[in-house]
C-alpha cells in the first residue's frame, strides 16, 4: 500500500529527473537568490520554487555550497581557507579582559566557530568552560544582540540541561560560561567505543528527550542537536549550547554564513531546516534526536553522505533506513520510534520530544493480533488446495518422478491444515526479482506486520543469513529452474548466487556468512553443493542415491542437517562439510524432517508424523534417541531463536513460540506454556518455508 505525497512533498524513493528544463529553473532561482541581499535570500527561493519541495532543496543545497566552509555549528574544525586565530593571543586577550573574574588556565577544544578554555571562577571558586567566538562570527552577528539571545538560555534549569553561568563582550571577544564537566562528549564516546548497547542508548535518548522538552514548553529550540553538544557526566546525558543556534540565527544569520560558516550540521536537520524555514518548532529537535538515537545504534546519522548536498539529497529522496536491519537486538517498538521521529513532514513525527521519549519503552510482553495491518481486502483460498499447489511447484523444479516421494509427508501435513487462509494485498517496497509466476517472501514483525516484501518468481525456502542482515532464498530467474538468490534487507539490492540449469534450493549459510550450502538437481535426485559468496565456482560435495535437503549448518561449520528420503522415507542424517561418509541422526518407520539445532550446539529440533500428524521434537544431538515432544496437537518446522531460548513452529496457519529453558545436566530443556504471534498464510512443505532473525524479532516468509 502506498501514501500519498502532500504539500508537495515527493514520494518516497522519488527523484525527480536532472533534466535541461529542470537544471535551468535550478540556476536562474540560484541565480536570483545570489544577486539580493543575504537576508532575502531565503524568501526569494522560497516564493520561487512553491510546493516543489525537490527543487527548494536542489537550490539551497547550492545556494549553501556557493559560501560553506564547514558543516558543523560550533564544533567542526575550521576550513583551512580560513585563517585560524592565534591561540596564544586570544588566551592572553581572553585572561586581560576576564581578570579578576576568570583565570584562564588552558584551552580544551577548539571548533569551526568557537574556543573552548577551562578556567577558574575566582568569585565561586569553582571550574568553568568558557566559549569564545571567533572574531569574525562576532564581528558579524554583533554583541548586544548576541548576548540578549543568549541570555534567555540562562533560565533553564533542568537536571540534563548545561545552564549558562555567564556572558559578556570584552575587548571585541563574545564568550559565555558553563559548568566544567568532567567527562567527554557523546561524540567522542561513540568515536571511542562504536555503537551503544540498545538500552544504553534509549536511556540517552529519552534523558535528551526530557531535557528537549523542558525547553520546549519554555519556547526554547535548541536547533542544533548532535553528538557534539550532548556531554557525559557519570554516564548521564547533559545537552550543551542550549538556545546558541537560534541566537546566532537571530542575531545575524545571514551575515554568518558570509563569513564562510553554516548554520546547523545537515546530519541531523530536519528537511524543514535544510530547506531553510525560518519559522522552525520543536518538531526540528525531535528529528535531531532521532537522528541521534540512529547513530548510536547504527553507527552512522541515517543519511550519512559525504556532501552537505548530498546528505540533503538523500534525506529529501529516501526513507529513513530500518535499524531493526542493522541491529537484531533493536526491537520494532524502538525501531518505528525512530523512523516515525525522522518522518519527512513534521506533522508526521512526534508532537513533541515527551511523545517521542514515550515511545521508547519497549513492551514487556508482545500482543498477538492475527493478519498484518496491511491487509484489510484479500480472497479466501483452500489451505489443502494451497499445500496442493505448492507439492506441485516443487515438482516442476525439480527432477521428474519425484511427486511420489513427497506425497506421503505432504498428505500428512495437509491433514492437520486449517480448513481456510486468508490471502491478504502485500504492499511491496523491493522488487529485485519481477516475472511472471511472482511470489512474495515477506519479512514481518512479531505482530505479523510486515517491514519489507521480495519480489520473487516461485520463491522457495528463504533464510536469514547470521547477522540479519540478508535474506537467502530459491526462486526462478527467467527459465525453468531454480538458483539461489541472495537480497541486503537494507540496501534491498539483490544477487544471484548460482546462474545454470541445474535446479537449486534449500539455502543454508554458514557460521561466518561467507558459504551458502543448498540442494542440486543431479540424475535421480537431488544432491548438497556449496558456493562461496566471493563468485567461485559451486562444488557438489555429496552425493547420493535420492533427494537431499540441507536444513541446517552447524554452528562450528563441520556440518549439515539434512532431510534425506535414500531409505524410501524421509530421515534426519547428519553430513559432514568435507563429503565424508553421513551418519543417521533420526531414521524411524516415521518421517522426520526440517530438522535445526540449537545455538548451543546440544539439541536438535524437527518435525515427526509418528504419532499419526506432525508434531515438533527435540532429541540430544550428541546422544539421540532421548528425544521429547514440543508441541500439543500439531506442529511443524520448529526454528530457534539466536540465544537458544525461545522456539518457534506452525500450527494451524498460526505461528507459535515457546520459551526454551536452560538445559539441566544432561536432561532435556524445559519448555514455557505456548504463544499464538499472529496467523498468515504459511506453505507447509518438506522443508522449511521461514525463517527467524537472530533476536527473534523479525520472521522471513514465502507466499
Amino acid at each position: 500500500m502506498t501514501s500519498t505525497p502532500t504539500h508537495g512533498e515527493p514520494a518516497p524513493g522519488f527523484s525527480p529527473p536532472m533534466t535541461p528544463e529542470r537544471w535551468r529553473a535550478v540556476d536562474a532561482i540560484l541565480q536570483a537568490a545570489l544577486a539580493c541581499e543575504p537576508e532575502r535570500r531565503g524568501a526569494i527561493v522560497a516564493a520561487a520554487c512553491g510546493d516543489d519541495w525537490a527543487l527548494r532543496i536542489e537550490v539551497m543545497s547550492l545556494l549553501a555550497a556557493d559560501v560553506d566552509a564547514g558543516d558543523d555549528f560550533l564544533e567542526q574544525p575550521a576550513a583551512e581557507s580560513l585563517r585560524a586565530p592565534d591561540a596564544t593571543s586570544l588566551a592572553t586577550r581572553l585572561a586581560t579582559a576576564l581578570a579578576g573574574r576568570y583565570a584562564i588556565e588552558r584551552e580544551i577544544a577548539r571548533g569551526g566557530m568557537a574556543t573552548v578554555y577551562l578556567a577558574r571562577d575566582l568569585r565561586h571558586s569553582r571550574h568553568v568552560a568558557i566559549k569564545v567566538l571567533r572574531e569574525e562570527v562576532a564581528a558579524a552577528i554583533g554583541a548586544e544582540r548576541f548576548l540578549a539571545e543568549i541570555r534567555v538560555t540562562a533560565s533553564l534549569q533542568h537536571p540534563h540541561i548545561l545552564p549558562l553561568f555567564d556572558s559578556g563582550n570584552a575587548e571585541g571577544l563574545l564568550w559565555y560560561a558553563m559548568p566544567f564537566v568532567e567527562g567527554e562528549t557523546l561524540r567522542s564516546h561513540l568515536a571511542r567505543v562504536g555503537t551503544l548497547p540498545v538500552a544504553e542508548a534509549v536511556r540517552l535518548a529519552r534523558e535528551v528527550a526530557d531535557a528537549l522538552d523542558h525547553a520546549h514548553v519554555r519556547g526554547i529550540v535548541h536547533r542544533d542537536v548532535k553528538p557534539e553538544n550532548v556531554l557525559l557526566q557519570d554516564g548521564h546525558a547533559l545537552v550543551a549550547d542550549f538556545g546558541i543556534a537560534l541566537a546566532l540565527e537571530q542575531a545575524g544569520g545571514e551575515r554568518i554564513t558570509r563569513t564562510g560558516f553554516a548554520l546547523g550540521t545537515p546530519q541531523y536537520m530536519s528537511p524543514e531546516q535544510a530547506a531553510g524555514e525560518r519559522a522552525l518548532d520543536a518538531r526540528v529537535d525531535v528529528y535531531a534526536l532521532g537522528a541521534v538515537l540512529h547513530e548510536m545504534l547504527a553507527g552512522e546519522p541515517p543519511f550519512a553522505a559525504p556532501t552537505r548536498q548530498a546528505v540533503v539529497r538523500r534525506m529529501m529522496h529516501e526513507l529513513p533506513p530500518a535499524l531493526i536491519l542493522r541491529r537484531p537486538d533493536v526491537t520494532p517498538v524502538v525501531d518505528a520510534a525512530v523512523r516515525r521521529a525522522l518522518a519527512r513532514r513534521a506533522d508526521d513525527r512526534f508532537p513533541s520530544a515527551a511523545a517521542f521519549a514515550a515511545a521508547l519503552v519497549v513492551p514487556l510482553a508482545t500482543p498477538v493480533p492475527s493478519l498484518p495491518d496491511a491487509a484489510p481486502r484479500g480472497r479466501t483460498v483452500s489451505a489443502r488446495a494451497a499445500l496442493y499447489a505448492a507439492a506441485a511447484m516443487l515438482v516442476v523444479g525439480l527432477a521428474g518422478g519425484l511427486l511420489v516421494d513427497f506425497w506421503p509427508i505432504i498428505r500428512r501435513l495437509t491433514e492437520n491444515a486449517p480448513s481456510s487462509v486468508r490471502s491478504p494485498d502485500v504492499a511491496v517496497d523491493v522488487s529485485p526479482v519481477v516475472s511472471a509466476g511472482e511470489g512474495l517472501v515477506t519479512v514481518v514483525d512479531r505482530s505479523g506486520r510486515q517491514l519489507r516484501a521480495i519480489r520473487a518468481e516461485r520463491p522457495w525456502t528463504p533464510r536469514f543469513s547470521r547477522d540479519g542482515l540478508r535474506v537467502a532464498y530459491g526462486a526462478l530467474g527467467g527459465r525453468g529452474s531454480s538458483d539461489i538468490w541472495v537480497t541486503d534487507l537494507e540496501s534491498g539490492k539483490t544477487q544471484r548466487i548460482t546462474d545454470d540449469d541445474a535446479d537449486s534450493n534449500d539455502p543454508q549459510w554458514s557460521s561466518d556468512g561467507k558459504t551458502i550450502a543448498y540442494s542440486v538437481s543431479a540424475d535421480g535426485g537431488k544432491d548438497l553443493a556449496m558456493q562461496s559468496l566471493n563468485g567461485k565456482v559451486s562444488r557438489v560435495f555429496a552425493a547420493r542415491g535420492g533427494t537431499q535437503f540441507p536444513s541446517d549448518w552447524l554452528r562450528d561449520g563441520s556440518a549439515l542437517l539434512v532431510t534425506d528420503d535414500a531409505r524410501g522415507q524421509h530421515d534426519i542424517i547428519v553430513q559432514p562439510a568435507d563429503g565424508s561418509a553421513a551418519r543417521s541422526f533420526a531414521a524411524t518407520p516415521a518421517n522426520e524432517t526440517a530438522a535445526r539445532i540449537s545455538p548451543d550446539g546440544k539439541w536438535v529440533a524437527y518435525t515427526s508424523d509418528e504419532s499419526g500428524k506432525p508434531e515438533v521434537y527435540l532429541d540430544s544431538y550428541t546422544q539421540p534417541g532421548r528425544r521429547v515432544q514440543i508441541s500439543g496437537g500439531g506442529g511443524v518446522h520448529p526454528v530457534w531463536r539466536g540465544d537458544g531460548r525461545e522456539l518457534y513452529y506452525w500450527r494451524d496457519g498460526a505461528l507459535v513460540a515457546v520459551p526454551i529453558g536452560p538445559t539441566v545436566a544432561d536432561s532435556p530443556p524445559s519448555r514455557g506454556a505456548e504463544t499464538v504471534l499472529f496467523h498468515a498464510p504459511y506453505q507447509a512443505n518438506l522443508n522449511t518455508m521461514y525463517d527467524v532473525s537472530p533476536d527473534g524479532q523479525r520472521f522471513v516468509i514465502v507466499r
